[in-house]
């Protein structure tokens, strides 16, 4: 594989830093009722952070290569619908218009070629049950799913950015939350753990979020992280050693596969009705390895029913 078609499916595992979690909270939805969430996020950078944790320009460590960017724009769809009162079902559907870019050197870099490839469609859809298993003196709630990749290439026809690993992964989380009786406030969490398909190792998943009201709005933060079972570095999925044999510590291919990363973000609902709600958030990368450095900027219409 050239180290291009290696750069471009490297990007398929930093494109999960543009979405949120896969829940809105510990709760349950009641019997009829649903939320939907019609999102759409931005996320552009020249930064990553390598197999030690440290930000570079991306493709930095490549000498056949400078000035790489790349670049998601996506639209999402979230839905919760209440089955029963305690079992909720939750989707997930993202549109994704991925953009690669980077100047390719040859000649000892006497000749440049700028190369620009894009990618669009839809990425990998997300189907799960939230089964609520209390709610005092905690909302505590468990949370099984599955995503499934669509219709796209592993690899795309014009060596563009991959819309996902053609693989099937598994995850469950345990939820909690609580509503602050004495403060129009809250603050929810889960922990959870994702088989991945492939060769590539498990993961722990982590999230954090409290929110707090003043009329028509919510302001909130929330925390997400990712632990793999692995630690980096490795290539696609094989662990490897550094420095290599012979010495140096630089890897002669790029490191892809598994990550860790930490991101912050916070946010603000606008209640325009009982029903509607416009919202807006960012996602802050704050560290990591193997993964995409910068931050998603996104706008969301919210739309709740019920019975």
């Amino acid at each position: 594989m050239s180290a291009i078609g290696r750069f471009l499916i490297f990007t398929v595992f930093l494109v999960a830093l543009s979405e949120g979690p896969t829940w809105a909270g510990a709760w349950a939805q009641e019997k009829g009722d649903f939320f939907l969430k019609i999102g759409s996020s931005y996320f552009a950078t020249t930064e990553e952070f390598n197999h030690r944790g440290n930000r570079l320009r991306i493709l930095e460590e490549q000498t056949a290569f400078k000035d790489a960017s790349f670049r998601d724009a996506n639209v999402n769809l979230y839905l919760e619908y209440g089955l029963t009162e305690t079992l909720t079902a939750v989707a997930t559907l993202p549109f994704k218009g991925l953009r690669a870019e980077r100047d390719i050197l040859f000649s000892g870099g006497i000749e440049v070629n700028r190369e620009v490839v894009n990618t669009i469609g839809f990425g990998d859809v997300t189907l799960s049950t939230r089964r609520e298993l209390g709610t005092q003196p905690l909302a505590l709630s468990i949370q099984a799913g599955i995503k499934l990749p669509l219709w796209y290439n592993k690899r795309p026809s014009n060596d563009g950015p991959p819309l996902g690993t053609t693989e099937i992964d598994g995850e469950i989380h345990l939820l909690a939350g609580r509503s602050l009786s004495s403060l129009p406030a809250y603050v929810t969490g889960s922990f959870g753990y994702r088989r991945r398909g492939g060769r590539l190792h498990d993961e722990l998943i982590y999230s954090l979020e409290a929110g707090y009201t003043m009329g028509p709005v919510l302001v909130k933060i929330g925390l997400d992280g990712v632990h793999n079972r692995s630690t980096p570095p490795d290539i696609f999925g094989h662990t490897v050693v550094t420095p290599l044999p012979g010495g140096g510590g630089v890897l002669p291919e790029l490191v892809v596969g598994d990550q860790h990363f930490t991101k912050l973000g916070p946010g603000v609902n606008y209640s325009l009705s009982a029903s509607t709600a416009v919202q807006a958030e960012l996602l802050q990368v704050l560290a990591g390895t193997n993964t995409l450095s910068g931050t998603t900027f996104s706008v969301g219409l919210i739309l709740t029913g019920t019975r």
